[in-house]
């Protein structure tokens, strides 16, 4: 009886190393190498979002849920369809949809996934966000992370039933138009430009800073010549306080006073009263520097 069961432990050793070694020879790796990792939030997803990856949202009917896309191959075609509908439907751990084929790094397969995971599975194909059951998630290969979800687990975990999810890149983050900044001597002055031609004709020259000679001139405003000529559509304008316009093409006028004549108007300063206004402009000539931040 003794032989026999020293028989048997030996054949499980055996058996134990030979499904080890068959998993090694696969090549393949699990879903938490080279990974970075969070581990003291259990409700967030568990991989951390790539640093500079692409933001996208998901909407399943009137729930959103955002997630970031990484640089992989796989992502990168996948961000090259969006806007993209992807039924997806709810399943033990997953949400989960037969997609399109897509490209993949067969170096980058891997087994198991990190809830939280957007993944594509290379043998279906499926497109797949995993939110459950990491730990038991090593049995299943095949997979590709191309991204993690943002939100917390609940979110996704709280949806049931199946979805035509609409996935599209995130532009609420996207970054601010460059602004134009306008200083007085050493004042920085808020405005508000126009939108016409001679304000982005006079934005281009501000991008290499531009600095504008002023002169009082007739009690009411400062005058410098731009040292170019700008679109321009003079129309009859009576100025107050404030007031940017350009005067024959080439001259940029800044009002502490009022005027009636044809400009083409290119903005206001808002945040500087009628009487700060004359205190800045009244009291000698002064220098304007434009520039783009």
């Amino acid at each position: 009886m003794k032989r026999i069961f020293t028989m048997l432990i030996a054949l499980m050793l055996v058996m134990s190393l030979c499904l080890n070694s068959a998993f090694a020879e696969t090549g393949k790796r699990v879903a938490k190498e080279d990974a970075e990792m969070q581990t003291d939030d259990p409700t967030m997803p568990t991989r951390l979002p790539p640093e500079n990856g692409t933001k996208i949202l998901l909407h399943f009917g009137d729930t959103v849920i955002p997630g970031v896309l990484n640089d992989s191959e796989t992502a990168q075609a996948l961000i090259a369809k969006l806007p993209y509908i992807q039924h997806m439907s709810r399943y033990s751990h997953d949400f989960c949809g037969v997609t399109e084929d897509l490209p993949y790094n067969e170096e980058e397969e891997h087994y198991g996934w990190l809830n939280g995971d957007i993944d594509y599975a290379t043998d279906a194909p499926y497109f797949t966000i995993l939110f459950e059951d990491q730990n038991e998630s090593e049995i299943y290969g095949s997979q590709v992370n191309i991204g993690v979800i943002t939100c917390p687990l609940s979110d996704i975990a709280a949806l049931n039933g199946g979805y035509d999810v609409l996935i599209e890149l995130d532009g609420s983050e996207e970054e601010e138009e460059p602004m134009m900044q306008m200083k007085i001597n050493d004042t920085p002055v808020t405005v508000a430009w126009e939108d016409n031609e001679s304000v982005s004709a006079l934005k281009e020259l501000a991008a290499n800073d531009l600095t504008i000679q002023m002169s009082m001139y007739g009690g009411f405003e400062q005058v410098g010549s731009i040292g170019q000529r700008l679109p321009s559509s003079d129309v009859q304008t009576s100025t107050s306080s404030g007031d940017i316009v350009l005067y024959s093409s080439n001259q940029l006028v800044v009002f502490y006073g009022s005027n009636s004549w044809a400009y083409t108007r290119l903005g206001h300063i808002t945040d500087k009263t009628p009487e700060e206004m004359r205190t800045l402009l009244s009291n000698g000539d002064v220098t304007i520097t434009l520039s783009v931040q």
